[in-house]
């Protein structure tokens, strides 16, 4: 081999342990915590698991089940402060929902069943019967 390729060589190796070194090193700067031994004075837990039949399934019963529903599938949107700002009525807009109340139940119902704009067929809640989404 000629000493033109191994100093090639050499410095792709070089390259990439260093590119490691400065990631792990800008790694440990934005987040100390994750390499510190020591416990985070507060601890933020992140739900990483969705599991809506066994959600619903819970609510059996439930009298505040409609709330509990509202806040797990509804309220991305259709909260104060939704997550998710796709316009649509939020859940304190008297105004806004005053011209839905007139549509009647019935036909209220069926818009969340079937869906309408951006909103998904059962509003996401497919695992909800028709009596919880009323």
């Amino acid at each position: 081999m000629n000493l033109n390729y191994k100093l090639k060589t050499i410095a792709v190796i070089l390259l990439i342990v260093l590119s490691g070194a400065i990631g792990f090193l800008v790694s440990w700067i934005r987040h100390p915590m994750v390499f510190s031994l020591q416990q985070p004075d507060k601890i933020t837990m992140i739900q990483t698991f969705h599991y809506p039949a066994l959600f619903v399934k819970q609510l059996t019963g439930d009298p505040d089940a409609g709330r509990k529903i509202f806040k797990e599938f509804c309220a991305s949107c259709h909260a104060e402060q939704p997550v998710i700002d796709v316009h649509a009525p939020r859940i304190k807009d008297k105004k806004a929902w005053q011209m839905r109340k007139k549509l009647g139940m019935p036909l209220l119902l069926q818009i969340t069943t079937q869906g309408i704009g951006a909103m998904p067929a059962r509003g996401g809640c497919f695992e909800c019967s028709d009596q919880q989404l009323q």
